[in-house]
């Protein structure tokens, strides 16, 4: 019986999920000349897309891209996991 980790949770602070997703807020694809964030937000495309949903979309396993199922948890500035 081999063991693999198939998914798992990550916590980041919410200032700094904030601050990731603000840095490729505003990247477009040269290709298309839209916002490369609508394709890595899913179906929120680039107007609806938060920090949360972003790294959702990332996480999940379903979106043929995610390798296994990752639970972003965005933690408020300051607080410790539970």
């Amino acid at each position: 019986g081999a063991q693999a980790v198939l998914e798992y949770q990550l916590f980041y602070r919410q200032r700094y999920a904030e601050a990731a997703f603000a840095s490729c807020q505003g990247v477009r694809l040269p290709a298309t000349g839209g916002f490369a964030i609508a394709t890595m937000c899913g179906r929120y495309g680039a107007r609806l897309c938060t920090a949360q949903r972003w790294l959702d979309f990332q996480g999940d396993k379903n979106n043929g891209l995610a390798p296994l199922q990752i639970d972003f948890q965005l933690l408020p500035n300051g607080s410790e996991p539970g």
